[in-house]
């Protein structure tokens, strides 16, 4: 068939006896014609039970179909047609009086495609992938039956596919086997059986859908074709009713000579021990058979409950189709001889009947794919990938990780907490995910959190991804840093206000370079009644852009050298710029670190005020939580004269220091007043904390 039209939005165009189908939309996406990776070719797959004729964009020979069994089919490659955040209209439309369905394992993705009006010949919709990245199918249901399937490959705008997004999914699989996976979206990725002992819920469940039809014909074959035992048994029967003896029964008669009398030179027998063969289907091979069903059921039962208690729409299907997995071995596990077979787990396994035997073998090896994860590589498996804005704040975590794990000493082994909700893992957010390191040139402690959550502050909770925590040495203040992952890039398209005002290149959204001021500004710290402090010296916006080079002239990168607010480019092909940003950061002296921080204006004039050689505030330490007490009560302050220079009189403030020690959490600078008047006395006369000593203090009594 010729190419489509040039300039059409028509991308696909599928005509058979029975339906004819077709998707419109953009080649690329709309807001980053440009910035997109448009990196290597796409996979279009076709799969029809009658011929087909088929039109790609960009395609200009599609080639003949293979036929297998019936079906016919076509692998094709072409240039990438489908992108994430982009709408796409599906038409179908029925070719005779024939019955027609629209579905996708997605339920949001099925309930787009629906019937024009009255008419049930046409069916048609809008859909939009999101940020889902990968291979997703749409099938076509003629009459009640699958008739035609396609599988398309959705590609990101802003990062390379084959590059950038493969290399995130290694990287957060390689750091937390599993994280990556969800339930159900509206895209897939290949995989193949890994050598992991355990699989997750998600993981089970991809797999029992694609090989619960060989299970169940491999059960089947087991009940049509049981293993069994022939099971000998023995008891004491009359002479006429016995058939089988053995030695043990001549022994028996041994035992009872009254049961035996001589007669004619013939011994005759009254009774005696008979064996008797009998067919047994209790077998350790049977055992495990039924474990096997009984166990697979209440995996499926559990996957059901917490599939129910997601906060997403129901979709009856797909709990139809779990009960309908139960129901189908719960039947068979009480069926035919099972139903007097007990379920134990054994080493029956490594045995030559689970090994050999029809149907005990496949269901012996289908049951170890069921136990067994999911590796990254192989097209085997289908199972969904969390969408890539998730995956990418992942990544940045992670890779953060890895960068300092490079360079510095792990601390804390507790690198990232998971939290699982019965279906698939993330990870924990607030203080939980958080690793530390030491720098071994100088002994320095660092501290990555994700997602750290702030709550005791004057504005509200803040959350940023990322903070990046340095104690150092000579320092009495921590040096706090955001980088906080955003999948979002601005593409600076001609005509708009980022291209006119911001940068002519690519760069982070306005709106987030925004959210950093406002981490900058909201995430402050109290020590005790002193004001309020900003605890981040700078926040920085990471976002998927590959061309570091480029970026080195853009404002928003440039404006951390001014105001330690700006935004670096983060993915597995760009990371020379982060790591040169942590680098600087770990390395910073605690004067170099205090230098980076902005300050208020007119804070020189405020310093030029003060007379640096006034000191006229005392800081006094306390014995006892019960001297606070006494202090507070009667308002005074006493403190030897022998630690008062005369220089450093007169004090005009007094301020009580809480030590850890004493207060714990209460520490700190909390309690100060103005000194009402200043004399000297022998300890033996401040009657308000008694002690019999000639030695003489400053008592100063503290203004109300």
């Amino acid at each position: 068939m010729d190419l489509l039209p040039t300039g059409s939005n028509e991308l696909v165009y599928i005509q058979t006896e029975k339906v004819n189908l077709t998707i419109k939309g953009s080649a690329s996406h709309p807001s980053f014609q440009g910035v997109e990776y448009p990196d290597g070719d796409s996979v279009f797959k076709v799969s029809c039970s009658e011929e087909y004729e088929l039109s790609l964009k960009g395609c200009a020979d599609v080639g003949a179909t293979i036929v297998v069994s019936g079906v016919y089919s076509g692998i094709y490659t072409i240039a990438p047609l489908f992108y994430e955040q982009q709408r796409y209209e599906i038409v179908i439309e029925a070719n005779g009086e024939h019955d027609i369905a629209f579905w996708h394992d997605n339920l949001n993705i099925r309930n787009k495609v629906t019937r024009v009006g009255r008419n049930t010949r046409i069916l048609s919709g809008v859909i939009n992938f999101g940020n889902e990245i990968g291979l997703s199918d749409l099938v076509v249901q003629v009459d009640g039956a699958n008739y035609l399937r396609l599988t398309l490959e959705v590609f990101p705008t802003k990062i390379g596919y084959k590059d950038d997004y493969k290399a995130i999914v290694e990287d957060v699989t390689r750091e937390v086997y599993g994280l990556v996976f969800d339930f159900l979206k509206k895209t897939y990725l290949g995989y193949q059986q890994s050598a992991h002992v355990s699989s997750s819920p998600v993981e089970f469940f991809s797999v029992i859908r694609q090989i619960f039809g060989d299970f169940m014909k491999a059960a089947d074959m087991i009940l049509t074709q049981p293993h069994h035992l022939l099971e000998r048994t023995r008891e004491v029967l009359p002479s006429h009713k016995i058939k089988r003896i053995d030695n043990r029964s001549l022994r028996w008669i041994e035992k009872h000579p009254d049961q035996a009398k001589v007669s004619a030179d013939r011994v005759l027998v009254a009774r005696t021990l008979a064996v008797k063969k009998q067919i047994t289907y209790d077998t350790k091979e049977n055992r495990l058979t039924k474990y096997i069903f009984q166990t697979t059921a209440k995996k499926l039962e559990s996957f059901k409950r917490n599939y129910l208690n997601l906060q997403r729409s129901e979709d009856k299907v797909v709990v139809n189709q779990i009960d309908d997995m139960i129901w189908n071995l719960n039947r068979r596990s009480n069926a035919s001889f099972f139903a007097s077979v007990g379920a134990h787990e054994s080493a029956a396994g490594m045995s030559l009947v689970f090994s050999m035997a029809p149907g005990y073998r496949d269901l012996y090896k289908y049951y170890l794919m069921l136990l067994r994860g999911l590796s990254i590589t192989g097209d085997v498996f289908h199972i969904s990938i969390k969408d890539i804005a998730v995956l990418y704040e992942y990544w940045c975590f992670i890779k953060l990780n890895s960068l300092m794990k490079d360079r510095y000493e792990l601390i804390s082994q507790d690198i990232v907490k998971v939290q699982g909700n019965g279906l698939y893992i993330s990870l924990v957010k607030g203080s939980g995910s958080r690793v530390k390191y030491r720098n071994p040139v100088n002994g320095e402690v660092i501290t990555l959190s994700y997602n750290p959550k702030e709550t005791n502050l004057p504005t509200g909770t803040q959350r940023p991804d990322n903070v990046l925590n340095l104690k150092k040495n000579g320092a009495g203040t921590e040096y706090e840093y955001v980088f906080d992952a955003k999948y979002r890039i601005n593409p600076a398209l001609p005509g708009t206000s980022y291209y006119e005002t911001v940068s002519r290149k690519p760069g982070p959204e306005v709106g987030d370079i925004n959210t950093m001021h406002r981490y900058r500004d909201a995430i402050v710290y109290q020590n005790g009644a002193s004001p309020y402090e900003r605890t981040m010296f700078g926040a920085y916006v990471l976002f998927p852009y590959s061309n570091e080079e480029e970026y080195r002239h853009h404002r928003f990168y440039e404006s951390i050298g001014k105001v330690n607010i700006g935004g670096l480019p983060f993915l597995p092909s760009a990371m020379r710029l982060v790591s040169q940003m942590l680098d600087e950061l770990i390395s910073d002296s605690p004067e170099s670190a205090f230098e980076r921080a902005t300050l208020p204006r007119g804070i020189e004039n405020k310093l030029k005020k003060v007379d640096w050689e006034t000191r006229d505030v005392l800081i006094g330490d306390l014995r006892s939580t019960k001297q606070l007490d006494v202090c507070l009560e009667y308002r005074f302050y006493h403190i030897p004269v022998s630690q008062v220079k005369e220089e450093n009189l007169p004090i005009r403030y007094v301020a009580l220091y809480q030590s850890i020690r004493l207060f714990g959490a209460e520490s700190g600078i909390r309690y100060f007043g103005e000194v009402k008047s200043c004399t000297r006395k022998m300890r033996k006369d401040i009657q308000f904390i008694p002690r019999e000593s000639d030695e003489w203090y400053y008592y100063l009594e503290v203004k109300v």
